[in-house]
């Protein structure tokens, strides 16, 4: 795609000190604090609910070499209670209690509990107060993603890749006691599709239901580009998509889906150099074409179009930071804002090393539709080794943000040694190493005076490769 660029300084509007994206000057969409439950990214409620409710994609958990976790940590000082539901394929269930001590994680073996070909759950903890994520295991590696806050009467996910015989296999999940009924449609580069038999396609209750789209006679074979969308016309479900890559790109992604459209999808992490190809998929689901800005940041100067992009209705388009000539080689975070509410972008981020490549496919994390965006984060457990460049931050904020860094212990959140008071420029990007003895393996929070986006950027265990994943934003 041919694309001009045009380097811009960034512009500091008196309303709030933040930046707007526009083809005339390199602004920052507008954020705002307030206090409103809609379809969103997951997210961490305070306690004082009756209940919060985490429904989980799923995890494969059909053989010695497969498997999963859910991940279940009490963010309070007193003990959390709840329940663990399970769902497979057959509609067989499994009901447990589970309790955790203060500031404490469980970790809740998926596939000894219920196999299948993926096990999904929804995890019930009391009064809230908690956070739930699953890891699914692969001999490709090891990924983890947390899970919905809500199920949803519709899903989109814009990076779907079957070249080769990948596997981009897409589950959905009836967690309720009727039957769901789903629309399923897809686009690639030759256009959009509505299979009849992916219409009224049917859940049953408390069930799993898995769609291959590369599979002999799916209708996606040997695609390159692959978005879906998932529209309920009865009930609501939990849609995550699995993928196994077997040429040209390599390794093990288990997704969760974009619950909404939105105008802005942000990307903490980005990178452009030798052995990196970063591609952003723009899906436009809707019935109109849609104009898109691009702009990144984190740069002495931001970069954005002179022109929009347009992303033509019911259509996937893909951009390659590789080919933008004027953007450093180096780390970058990046941002998209559409004239309106209609589209969903996700990336692939493909790091060769050694000759092979691994890829991770993540979803942007957007402000909610009332423009907040969160100071604290919780980011999950540190990884077990040492890890640099192990949290990717971004300052939304146009003034200095000074975050604190805290591994969750048994007393509760711990400042680790050198971290008690990071500053972060203003429209910058921080990169934070867990190596301390005190953070390896605990969860982590980042509690900050400013607004951020925090990405997780966790090894595999399988070689070099990493995967990147969304913290959890605190509302």
């Amino acid at each position: 795609m041919n694309r001009r660029i045009l380097a811009l300084a960034l512009t500091v509007l008196a309303f709030g000190g933040i930046v707007m994206a526009t083809r005339t000057a390199a602004e920052e969409p507008i954020v705002e604090f307030a206090a409103i439950r809609e379809p969103w990214m997951p997210a961490v409620s305070m306690p004082g609910g009756l209940t919060g409710s985490w429904f989980c994609p799923g995890v494969p958990a059909d053989g010695d070499d497969v498997g999963g976790d859910l991940l279940i940590a009490n963010t309070t000082d007193v003990e959390l209670t709840g329940v663990v539901r399970l769902f497979n394929e057959d509609g067989a269930n499994f009901l447990e209690p589970v309790s955790v001590a203060p500031w404490a994680s469980l970790e809740y073996d998926v596939d000894e509990a219920l196999s299948g070909a993926f096990v999904s759950a929804l995890v019930e903890l009391d009064g809230g107060g908690g956070k739930v994520e699953q890891r699914a295991d692969h001999p490709e590696g090891q990924v983890s993603t947390p899970c919905a806050n809500a199920a949803s009467e519709s899903w989109y996910f814009a990076d779907g890749y079957t070249v080769g015989g990948s596997l981009n296999q897409i589950v959905l999940t009836n967690p309720y006691d009727d039957a769901a009924i789903v629309d399923l449609g897809f686009a690639t580069k030759d256009g959009s599709r509505s299979p009849g038999p992916y219409q009224g396609f049917p859940i049953p209750p408390r069930s799993v239901r898995v769609v291959d789209l590369g599979a002999p006679g799916a209708g996606a074979q040997g695609e390159e580009t692959l978005a879906i969308k998932i529209e309920s016309s009865r009930g609501r479900v939990v849609a995550g998509r699995s993928q196994v890559f077997r040429e040209g790109r390599a390794g093990f992604t288990m997704t969760l889906g974009s619950p909404a459209l939105r105008d802005q999808w942000w990307f903490s992490e980005g990178l452009k150099g030798s052995g990196v190809i970063e591609r952003f998929s723009l899906y436009n689901p809707t019935d109109d074409d849609v104009a898109v800005d691009a702009l990144y940041l984190g740069l002495d100067t931001a970069i954005g179009d002179v022109d929009p992009l347009v992303v033509p209705a019911r259509q996937v388009i893909t951009i390659e930071t590789g080919a933008d000539t004027l953007l450093p080689e180096g780390r970058h975070t990046t941002v998209f804002r559409a004239s309106e509410p209609a589209i969903v972008v996700e990336r692939a981020l493909t790091v060769i090393e050694d000759g092979r490549p691994s890829t991770s496919v993540t979803p942007g994390a957007t402000p909610r539709t009332d423009g907040f965006v969160a100071s604290t984060w919780y980011t999950g457990a540190a990884p077990t080794e040492p890890t640099t460049d192990a949290l990717v931050i971004y300052n939304v904020d146009t003034g200095v943000t000074t975050a604190t860094i805290y591994a969750v212990t048994a007393d509760g959140p711990t400042p680790i040694p050198g971290m008690e008071a990071v500053d972060i420029a203003p429209a910058a990007i921080a990169t934070i190493d867990l190596t301390d003895d005190v953070v390896l393996g605990r969860d982590v929070i980042v509690a900050a005076t400013g607004r951020l986006f925090i990405e997780r950027s966790v090894p595999t265990g399988n070689g070099a490769s990493r995967y990147l994943t969304w913290g959890l934003p605190a509302i």
